[in-house]
């Protein structure tokens, strides 16, 4: 079940090999500003034509050597999360761990470095569930304490996130990108699947999926916010999102939003939360 990439009138198609080549070739001729044909890349795999147009068409398939997704990667631009996601539709995903598809357990080390910080923190899993907050995160983001809480869900769909987030577009479009790159490593992921089928259908976010089907993230650590707070009365407040692997459970994930330095000569103080 593929629901990556949707058509201009946003029913969804397969995320195949295909499609994502012929998003890659369509997103390099537009950056390029002349158009790289099908046999442009058919010449440099030194493959025929028609060979190059099944393999876009879907009527074959192919794995890739690594000099052929090198090839492919320099002749289109591509970067290193787009590369690694061309690998990964062309090996048919991801190999997950055994692990990653247990419920996440919160470890009492791990409480005791969440409630630790100073800023707002917290974990999701692979599908970006809620999985633990501390006590800053739930005071700044008290929809991350509900049931069955999903950061994504929030971003994409809340009428809140678009209200609180002044950037909304950039940060919603950040989120779409991994969610595209999450669907390649992980294209059998019932729920993963089911998120990205809800967001890609909603009107408001269904243009994010429609505009940049060859744009991918692997990561937001480093994304700057800027938020309107109801808890600071509207005051805008950035924060800058550092994402940190979680070894002890495997697909999860711990964000640290730290207040962004003023520009002004002034220590940098943590966000006050009483």
């Amino acid at each position: 079940m593929h629901r990556v990439m949707e058509d201009g009138s946003g029913e969804g198609r397969s995320t195949g090999l295909g499609v994502l080549l012929r998003a890659f070739r369509d997103a390099a001729s537009a950056r390029l500003g002349r158009s790289i044909l099908q046999r442009d890349v058919a010449d440099a795999l030194h493959k025929s034509e028609r060979w190059y147009r099944d393999l876009e068409g879907g009527v074959i398939t192919r794995t890739f050597t690594r000099h052929e997704l090198d090839t492919i990667g320099t002749l289109l631009g591509l970067d290193r999360v787009q590369r690694h996601a061309l690998f990964l539709v062309s090996n048919g995903g991801g190999l997950s761990s055994p692990e990653a598809v247990e419920p996440p357990r919160i470890s009492d080390e791990l409480r005791l470095l969440l409630d630790q910080q100073p800023f707002p923190a917290y974990v999701v899993d692979a599908t970006w569930n809620v999985v633990a907050v501390n006590t800053a995160m739930a005071a700044l983001f008290p929809w991350s304490t509900r049931p069955g809480a999903n950061l994504m869900r929030w971003v994409l769909l809340s009428a809140d996130a678009r209200d609180q987030h002044l950037n909304w577009e950039a940060d919603a479009e950040v989120c779409v990108r991994m969610l595209r790159a999450a669907a390649v490593d992980r294209p059998h992921d019932a729920d993963l699947q089911q998120l990205i089928s809800d967001t890609s259908q909603n009107p408001a976010v269904r243009h994010l999926w429609t505009h940049g089907a060859a744009d991918f993230a692997d990561h937001y650590d480093g994304h700057i916010l800027q938020l309107a707070l109801p808890l600071f009365d509207g005051q805008v407040t950035e924060l800058v999102t550092h994402v940190l692997q979680l070894a002890g459970i495997p697909g999860c994930r711990m964000t640290i939003l730290v207040q962004r330095a003023s520009r002004e000569p002034a220590c940098e103080q943590p966000v006050q939360v009483t």
